[in-house]
């Protein structure tokens, strides 16, 4: 890393700039499958008894995974360079002017084993791959993950005015960018044709077997689906077919939109601060953002709607009707916004009478909003649908309404009351109380886990469909104590009654056919909410002499969750769950901690 800065007084101005220079490299080696792995789904998707366990015991998988042990040789390149010019205008009047340029060269392979989609195009580098698949060294493809994105400026602006001796007001707003997902490293990294690599699935036995079925002992033979392994450098006129390279895609397997471009951030404030008494300081603040461009999934190979096709077996020149199956593609698809109310109150060190020394008090409250339209690769909510990636848009995966949160610092005036100084000073308390909404809740359909059917939704993504909402709303009840419902008791925390799958597996359900029919549920994403919390910790600390000032000790007794109040889990939202809608874990209960520490 080379960074410098240089500043510069001037009369009213002080003008700052700098650069810094990153040259990032990964040499890893991803070893993860490499002996494969076979799941048993059991209920809601399993090929056998219905129960995972069973299934497990009658050697009936419904999925095998494996990758080969493959490295990655990534190389990067990150620039930034700014300029501002902070501005006295008056005495108690700043601005604050800058612009920031970044610039993130796409993490490349030195090896080249990276590839990308070009619908209608045949590679020129591997000549047998199907149409559609490109890698680099064909005209127009990235040499690396992506291609360049080059154009990202971010200007900034601020303020800070103190109209009077005791009140200030700070504003700003800023354009920030991200670096694009580390996740770029190993998005590539084991997948064909460098490599080879298998995610099988298995049909349910036509019958009762009678003899050992060899979907554990020759997972390939029974997926009818060649073996791969081991895996061996290929040859630019490699047939993908013949060496079991087909279909392309399905799980597993990422690609990146040639065209991905930065993510970035508006972001925007205005505060106003005002001392209320001696050492006490109110904080009120707007605080908001409009994230755009984030990266999301999106399968760049639905089926096209009306049909059983999907758009890349739809090309010509496609030999096989198969050769893609769905391919899950990073694109800019992700958009969202943020919005708050932010109240803080902080007293500083003061001398109370008779209770003693409050070291500091802090009360912070926020009262928020975040909406997107998907909350980002590993959360909940990753993908979009490819004919509409605003379908979704809803409160985030990890929205809060609201938030409070105090803490403080007590020094206990115990010594002052008598006794031995030695033994009843230095005792400090420090309370922290937390209360917070819950987060959101999301029920999906569960109909099927494999997205090479239509689907409710005739695209192919099953996989995104949620329960339909069939009752005017979603009743929740205190998970202190048990419901019956349904014929189910338990600590139910909200209605199972008030969703449905059933029309989705009606005989005359036909969404390829009969447009009226495709849906992704009625229940909205994110359409209500968990359980808040709420949660006291308390430290009772003293601190000591050892030996005069070089060797101090400190006692402390710590208390997580002090009321023992029932923090209560998610509830369990899997429709197909015997447990749907019931609340079947807690957080930790109360924890008493002893700690001696010695600092020298």
């Amino acid at each position: 890393i080379v960074a410098d800065t240089l500043t510069w007084a001037r009369g009213r101005h002080t003008f700052k700039g700098g650069m810094s220079f990153n040259a990032y490299q990964n040499n890893t080696k991803y070893d993860f499958y490499i002996n494969g792995d076979f799941y048993f789904s059991g209920e809601g998707g399993g090929i056998g008894s219905g129960n995972d366990m069973a299934d497990f015991l009658l050697g009936l998988p419904d999925e095998f995974l494996q990758f080969p042990l493959a490295p990655s040789d990534i190389r990067s390149k990150y620039f930034s360079g700014f300029f501002q010019d902070e501005w006295r205008l008056a005495r108690n009047l700043v601005l604050t002017l800058g612009v920031r340029y970044e610039y993130s060269s796409p993490k490349l392979d030195t090896r080249g084993r990276s590839f990308s989609l070009g619908l209608g195009r045949q590679s020129q580098v591997f000549t047998k791959a199907p149409p559609g698949l490109l890698f680099p060294g064909d005209p127009n493809a990235p040499k690396g993950a992506n291609l360049p994105d080059k154009n990202d400026w971010a200007p900034r602006i601020g303020f800070a005015w103190s109209p009077t001796a005791k009140t200030s007001i700070r504003g700003g707003a800023g354009m920030f960018y991200d670096i694009l997902k580390a996740e770029d490293n190993l998005q590539f990294n084991g997948q064909a044709p460098f490599f080879g690599f298998v995610d099988l699935y298995f049909d349910p036995p036509s019958r009762n077997p009678t003899a050992p079925l060899n979907i554990m002992s020759q997972p390939f033979v029974a997926a009818d689906q060649p073996n791969p392994f081991p895996s061996k450098p290929p040859a630019k006129d490699i047939d993908f077919g013949k060496e079991g390279f087909l279909p392309v895609g399905g799980g597993g397997v990422y690609f990146v939109d040639p065209h991905l471009r930065t993510p970035y951030a508006l972001q925007y404030n205005l505060s106003v601060q005002r001392e209320l008494l001696h050492g006490m300081v109110l904080d009120v603040a707007y605080v908001g953002s409009g994230s755009r461009k984030l990266t999301g999934l999106v399968d760049a190979n639905p089926f096209i709607l009306g049909t059983t096709r999907r758009i890349f077996n739809a090309q010509p020149g496609i030999a096989s009707a198969a050769s893609f199956s769905y391919l899950d593609e990073f694109r800019n698809v992700g958009n969202g916004n943020y919005n708050s109310l932010q109240v803080g109150l902080t007293q500083r060190a003061r001398q109370v009478p008779v209770l003693g020394k409050v070291e500091f008090l802090q009360l912070s409250y926020t009262w928020q909003k975040s909406i997107d339209t998907m909350s980002g690769f590993r959360e909940r909510s990753s993908r979009v649908p490819y004919y509409n990636p605003k379908q979704f848009r809803a409160a985030s995966d990890f929205d809060l309404t609201q938030n409070f949160v105090l803490s403080a610092a007590w020094e206990l005036p115990f010594n002052r009351w008598g006794g031995p100084k030695g033994l009843l000073g230095g005792w400090t308390l420090y309370p922290v109380l937390t209360l917070h909404t819950g987060f959101t809740l999301d029920v999906y359909s569960q109909i099927s886990r494999s997205r090479t059917r239509t689907g409710p939704s005739a695209a192919g993504d099953p996989n995104m469909v949620r329960a339909d909402l069939i009752k005017a709303n979603v009743e929740v009840y205190d998970p202190h104590r048990e419901q019956t419902i349904a014929n189910r008791s338990g600590n139910f925390y909200f209605d199972r009654t008030a969703f449905s799958t059933a029309r989705y597996s009606a005989a005359t359900y036909d969404a390829v056919n009969n447009p009226a029919l495709r849906t992704y549920g009625t229940l909205g994403r994110n359409a209500f909410r968990g359980p808040g919390r709420v949660n006291l910790d308390l430290a009772l600390a003293k601190f000591f002499p050892i030996w005069k000032e070089r060797i101090k000790g400190e006692f402390r007794a710590e208390a997580f969750n002090l009321a023992n109040h029932a923090q209560w889990g998610s509830p369990n939202t899997n429709i197909s769950s015997a447990q749907f809608g019931q609340i079947t874990s807690t957080l930790d209960p109360r924890i008493v901690q002893l700690a001696l520490r010695i600092r020298f």
